[in-house]
């Protein structure tokens, strides 16, 4: 009865799908006609894509590694920055120079080989940077390792509804040179690119701006000018032997970054310049910045309101550059006499003028400065040199030039028979003469500077006449009236001096003697 009751079960559910069918595949066909054009496009790709993710992609690289075994990498132009290179590593607004280094490390490689070629301005300097046309390409090789470069044009929508297209340099190279690719040959692109730029932009000479102005939005540490002085060593008036000697030191210096690295030193240099006025110290950090290519950042430490400041203008130098301070004896109170500077302390806190005065002016300090010069900020960045100039070394605080901070000491002296032959050169193109000899022991007895040599020369130049003997005539004459001079104006100098020093005993002795008084007032008070 059982089987019988299912079985009736089963015809009524067949009579009622057969019944039904109709109205089913008519509503299926209808329903078919608006699915099967979507699942035509679709479904077969999607479900292509999807297995071929799952299972297929493993399979195939190991495939195509065998059949190419090649493998990209591109380099895009970054979008939306402008390009610069102001500064030694930096080339765009928004911090990405990769693009810049490597189109500057292809420039020489494109020049000689590509055929089509596209030739931009530098963004400083007057070069001009050579890249390759879209589609062309050039070969270089790494270690053995053969690589090449294309140019090509990729579109980037990022989102956008209009896709735009930016520059790429593509580099293609064998799989089995990966890693060294990715960790040697390209960044030893970057950093020969960095060389390239940097050669390629203007020098520049900068000034600090005056720390009370930093409060305005538009305020910048500092300032500058294109650096272009003509002085080098070969026309620098100095003993030959000696500017030997600094050029040697100069290209250990430069040379040296794994050695200061390795000895735990911040990869700088100071050099300490002093001597009379006129001798030649900033020509010679002229003729230092030539040689090496740096930028020269001229300390005006008179500008500078403290020790907070003086460390932003360290922060904001930048590598492969010359940090000078001229006439550090004047800038400010950094002399060794600090019984004498407590002694005009004392004196001003009396007057309250100097008050004022003190509270505007600069409050660097002695320990700020030296913080400046060796302390942990000043190993920031690296590739620095430091110069301080003076006409009087022996004022100076013996902290601020030890061994160390000051690192070579050089003398700027009177001028002698080597130097007056380079000027002789420089001025009226004579190597060699037999008057050179009279120039010789008038220099050798009287104190006169390269400078006042050199107007000895322009004089004789202007005289205009073309003999060599007649010039160097007038330059002894020249040379005779200059050592007068001197001797008159030292003898006034010296009286001078004479008269202050003998103004300032009498001021000391009158402090001293107000000293007393004041102490003996309040020993024995009027009743």
């Amino acid at each position: 009865m059982a089987l019988s009751a299912e079985t009736g079960k089963v015809v009524q559910w067949r009579r009622w799908a057969f019944a039904n069918l109709g109205s089913v595949l008519s509503n299926f066909g209808s329903l078919w006609l608006l699915l099967a054009p979507l699942l035509a496009a679709y479904a077969p790709r999607r479900l292509f894509k999807t297995y071929f993710n799952l299972f297929l992609r493993r399979h195939a690289r190991r495939l195509l590694a065998v059949v190419d075994p090649y493998v990209t990498v591109d380099v895009s132009e970054p979008g939306g920055a402008s390009a610069h290179y102001s500064r030694y590593g930096r080339v765009t607004d928004s911090g990405d120079s990769t693009y810049e280094e490597v189109k500057a490390y292809l420039s020489d490689a494109c020049a000689g080989e590509a055929r089509e070629l596209r030739a931009e301005g530098a963004s400083e300097g007057d070069g001009v940077v050579i890249s390759m046309r879209d589609g062309q390409d050039v070969a270089d090789e790494f270690r053995g390792a053969a690589l090449w470069w294309t140019s090509v044009v990729r579109e980037d929508s990022q989102g956008q509804q209009r896709a735009h297209t930016r520059q790429c340099q593509r580099l293609t190279f064998h799989h089995r040179d990966r890693r060294l690719v990715v960790d040697e040959y390209l960044p030893h692109v970057r950093r020969k690119g960095r060389e390239i730029l940097f050669s390629n932009r203007r020098r520049r000479l900068y000034t600090n701006n005056k720390s009370g102005d930093s409060f305005r939005y538009d305020y910048k540490a500092w300032s500058y000018i294109d650096f272009d002085h003509p002085t080098t060593f070969d026309t620098l008036a100095m003993d030959t032997a000696r500017k030997r000697e600094i050029i040697d030191d100069l290209d250990a210096f430069r040379s040296d970054r794994d050695f200061y690295r390795r000895a735990g030193k911040p990869w700088k240099r100071g050099y300490l310049l002093y001597g009379p006025p006129g001798t030649g110290k900033s020509t010679m950090i002229a003729a230092m910045a030539n040689y090496l290519d740096y930028d020269i950042y001229d300390v005006e430490l008179t500008v500078v309101k403290d020790n907070n400041d003086l460390r932003r203008l360290l922060i904001e130098t930048t590598s492969k550059s010359i940090i000078v301070i001229e006439d550090i004896d004047c800038s400010l109170d950094l002399t060794g006499d600090r019984a004498a500077t407590q002694r005009r302390g004392r004196r001003n806190d009396r007057d309250d003028g100097s008050r004022r005065h003190d509270r505007d002016g600069s409050m660097v300090t002695l320990s700020g400065l030296l913080n400046f010069i060796d302390g942990l900020w000043s190993a920031c960045g690296g590739e620095r040199i430091v110069v301080f100039t003076t006409n009087h070394v022996d004022k100076l605080d013996a902290a601020l030039i030890r061994r160390g901070r000051m690192d070579m000491r050089i003398e700027m002296s009177y001028c002698g028979i080597e130097a007056f032959k380079t000027l002789a050169k420089n001025y009226l193109d004579v190597d060699d003469h037999r008057l050179f000899g009279p120039v010789g022991e008038i220099l050798g007895r009287e104190s006169i500077t390269p400078a006042d040599v050199a107007e000895c020369l322009m004089t004789a130049k202007r005289a205009g006449s073309d003999d060599e003997s007649s010039r160097l005539e007038i330059v002894i004459d020249e040379l005779k009236q200059t050592a007068e001079a001197n001797a008159k104006a030292k003898a006034e100098a010296e009286a001078k001096a004479k008269a202050e020093a003998e103004e300032e005993a009498k001021a000391a002795e009158m402090d001293r003697d107000n000293t007393r008084e004041e102490q003996n007032g309040r020993k024995y008070p009027k009743i």
